[in-house]
């Protein structure tokens, strides 16, 4: 008997894209954050600047405005702009499917791939390169374009000529286990700049405390334990990245049914869902996705499938994905 089942989440054929689930939903919470923020740290940048005028603040606050919100406001201003937000005027029409991915090159993270006599230049994370790599496979729409399984576009580029110094884009089978291990190195790779982050910011809490002209200031005391808060945060960043570059066995997954309504974007624009399934013992719980992947809740909602890591249990948090797609999360039973 044939088996029908959705298999991963992949934009409607034919029908415009903001029927795909979550799309829209995510894309108009991405557009409304993003511009939130550039708002927010534009204000504070202009606040540095007053500060750094007016005097009598030091030299660390004006400083640390300056330095930390000027590239804030730049990037997620730039994200609004040119990512969500020019998207969003696109998903009244449909998605493209392009398979076989013939004559595509790769120089790179970045894919060039022919499409109506020019080259639509992609620059892919490791896990979304092994991936297009091995199912050769996706859905473009525009500038933009997705992966199956995947439910945040990316933007590309569209060029006359492939990226200089290109290569034939070979087909390239990739293992569960393969596609896990790049995704959490990838992971990994995000703690480690956090890290960084943390550090810089730990540093300007220590300088502000140091800096700060009036020393009875609530600013000082505040300062110092902002400093020390990022420094502890740093740490325990770092270790959970160093765990992440653990090699792991080929994982073994447990395949589980799942009823649940539509995946839904809250506030904080985390894609979740809810529903229930049954463990292999034959225990009926409830089971919630939500995490750091946003597309692991939309193919659970799309496919009534969810693949656990090892031995899922009542009452616990497990890692789940799609075996051989870029899609890992986390996700919680109920007892």
């Amino acid at each position: 008997m044939e088996d029908h089942r959705i298999r991963v989440l992949e934009p409607p054929e034919g029908i415009p894209a903001k029927n795909m689930p979550v799309l829209t939903a995510l894309l108009d919470r991405s557009t409304l954050t993003a511009g939130t923020i550039t708002v927010a740290t534009g204000l504070l940048v202009v606040l540095g600047a007053v500060l750094a005028v007016s005097g009598g603040y030091g030299i660390a606050v004006p400083s640390a405005l300056l330095v930390l919100m000027t590239p804030s406001a730049l990037y997620f201003g730039y994200s609004a702009l040119a990512g969500s937000s020019s998207m969003r005027k696109l998903t009244g029409k449909p998605f493209r499917l392009v398979s076989g991915l013939d004559g595509a090159l790769v120089a790179g993270s970045r894919v060039s791939v022919p499409l109506d006599g020019r080259w639509l230049v992609m620059r892919l994370p490791v896990p979304l390169l092994a991936q297009l790599a091995a199912r050769r496979r996706l859905w473009v729409l525009g500038r933009f374009f997705v992966l199956p399984g995947v439910v945040v576009p990316r933007r590309g580029a569209v060029r006359d000529k492939p990226v200089k110094g290109s290569v034939p884009f070979a087909f390239e089978p990739v293992s569960p286990g393969r596609m896990l291990a790049t995704q959490r190195r990838l992971l990994s790779a995000y703690y480690f700049i956090g890290v960084v982050m943390l550090l810089v910011a730990s540093a300007f809490g220590f300088w502000t405390s140091a800096d700060y002209p009036r020393r009875d200031s609530v600013v000082v005391r505040s300062a110092s334990v902002f400093g020390y808060g990022c420094a502890v945060g740093a740490v325990g960043l770092a270790i959970v990245a160093v765990v992440l570059l653990r090699k792991l066995p080929e994982p073994r997954w447990t395949e589980l049914a799942v009823v649940s309504g539509p995946a839904s974007v809250n506030l904080f624009g985390m894609v979740t869902c809810k529903g229930r399934t049954v463990l292999p013992g034959g225990r009926e719980v409830t089971v919630t996705a939500g995490g750091s992947d946003p597309s692991l809740a939309a193919n659970i909602a799309a496919t009534g499938r969810l693949w656990v890591l090892g031995e899922p249990a009542a009452g616990k948090t497990a890692q789940a994905g799609v075996p051989g797609y870029a899609v890992f999360g986390p996700v919680r039973f109920g007892r």
